[in-house]
């Protein structure tokens, strides 16, 4: 082991090296500092930013530093999502970066492909490892963990590596990862890091953070890779030049801009027709209600919303008819298979009815259509505003838009959960509830619609502020 004197002499020795070595630009040292102040902390958002490289080197650094602490031989992780890509962006970099006075890349019986820093150093490992089946490490240890591209791990991956985050007499381990917008990951770690909205089996807030880093952060860039990624198509441009999380390449609905969409809640003028739309599930998938305000020109206006898992039907029948007390609905757009028995006592419309949620009307079976309806509310442009605003306080229907994706097989149709997509039951129950504006709607809406907003003129004594029913429509 080495001396004390020798590693506070090798402190001082490489930290003018490393320094010089690295010379990293100032989003990297951002991302560095708030490495230092949190547990999780995720760099990049766009091309170009630096992110496979100064997340290996943050490994090296945070080595030393443990080392001067008197921690020696302390093992962190550098994971890819497989082994050609961990390959091809991380052993064959560190093979030409990391100068042999640091340490040597060796392939070892026991650590595997890793770099060790030479005892001067402290003699820390990196383990270079891949996450084709993250199980295989459920009895790793490592005081820190580096992902290269994370979003091309899905959420469960996450939960496995944080859960092997530990070392002996180090209470501050470290999560890092660098990753641009799009693949399978893209919406859990949006969620976690860019939107920052959390749940109880998330990290603690105040241990997370985002560094935003665009293309243009990073004096190393040539300009001509610069001017490359301004002359990309429209959504990959917006993506990696802009660091966008809300475009990315096969996006569905391309109309979907935050700072345009979603708005501030607001108090719904009592003259403007109430409704709801739900996509109903059992207990293994998610329902999903959305309150809708139409206004006196035909904006639609989703104000309220309920998406819950893990309940029966009767449970989510009973908090959706709490959600809407005091409110009254001329129809209530549910999914068809509601209204089938399937050798149950009662469907689930029969369910949702006894519970005071009632008026239901079954949606529309054609999906382009429906599909169609939500890219007419959603358009806008510079002169024009969208005819659908979302209130800041539905997150899952704001996470939800962006995130859909074309249909391979079908690419006028979105992509579906049977396909491998996730989290569509926000978008299906948008997709009811506008397809009951159309005037191409079928007889069975038309009817149900009709009488019930009749009823609501009648309540309100067909005053000026009443609807007609071509306003719905």
């Amino acid at each position: 082991m080495a001396k004390i004197d020798d590693i506070n002499k090798a402190k001082k020795d490489s930290k003018i090296k490393l320094s010089e070595v690295v010379n990293p630009s100032p989003k990297q040292i951002e991302f560095i500092n708030e490495s230092d102040r949190v547990k999780f902390v995720m760099y990049g958002g766009a091309k170009g930013g630096g992110k496979s490289y100064i997340i290996r080197w943050a490994l090296v650094r945070m080595l030393v530093k443990w080392a001067m602490e008197g921690h020696h031989k302390v093992r962190v992780g550098l994971f890819c999502e497989n082994y050609p890509a961990l390959k091809d962006r991380q052993i064959t970099k560190i093979k030409q970066e990391f100068p042999e006075w640091l340490g040597k890349l060796s392939d070892s019986n026991i650590e595997g492909m890793s770099f060790v820093l030479k005892p001067e150093f402290g003699g820390g490992i990196i383990a270079l490892r891949n996450l084709d089946d993250p199980s295989k490490y459920a009895s790793s240890e490592f005081a820190a963990i580096a992902i290269d591209e994370l979003t091309k791990n899905r959420r469960p991956v996450f939960d496995q590596i944080r859960s092997i985050m530990r070392w002996p007499g180090i209470e501050n381990t470290k999560f890092i990862a660098g990753t641009n917008p799009g693949e399978i990951g893209h919406d859990w770690v949006k969620k976690l890091f860019v939107d920052r909205q959390f749940t109880e089996e998330d990290p603690l807030p105040e241990q997370v953070a985002f560094v935003k880093s665009l293309p243009t952060d990073n004096p190393h860039n040539a300009m001509s890779y610069i001017e490359e990624l301004k002359r990309l198509p429209e959504k990959l441009r917006k993506a990696y030049m802009e660091g966008s999380w809300d475009v990315f390449e096969g996006q569905y609905f391309s109309e979907w801009n935050q700072d345009v969409h979603v708005i501030k809640s607001f108090e719904i003028p009592e003259h403007w027709i109430r409704l709801r739309s739900i996509d109903p599930s059992g207990r293994s998938g998610v329902t999903s209600c959305h309150w809708y305000a139409l206004s006196t020109n035909g904006e639609v206006y989703v104000y309220r919303e309920y998406f819950e898992t893990g309940k029966d039907v009767d449970e989510h029948a009973r908090a959706i008819a709490m959600l809407s007390e005091g409110e009254y609905y001329p129809y209530t757009c549910i999914d068809t298979s509601a209204f089938s028995q399937l050798g149950m006592p009662e469907t689930t419309a029969e369910v949702f009815q006894r519970y005071g949620v009632e008026g239901l009307i079954p949606s529309m079976k054609n999906r382009i259509m429906g599909w169609d309806m939500v890219h007419q509310y959603l358009r806008w442009d510079k002169n024009t505003e969208p005819k659908l605003k979302v209130f800041d306080v539905c997150p899952d229907m704001i996470r939800t838009i962006p995130l859909a994706i074309h249909d391979k097989n079908k690419p006028e149709d979105v992509q579906s959960v049977y396909s491998g997509a996730e989290h569509q039951d926000a978008l299906d129950d948008l997709r009811y509830l506008l397809q009951t504006l159309r005037e191409q709607s079928s007889p069975k809406t038309l009817t149900a619609a009709e009488k019930r907003i009749k009823e609501l003129k009648t309540r309100e004594g067909g005053g000026s502020n009443s609807y007609r029913y071509n306003n719905v429509v």
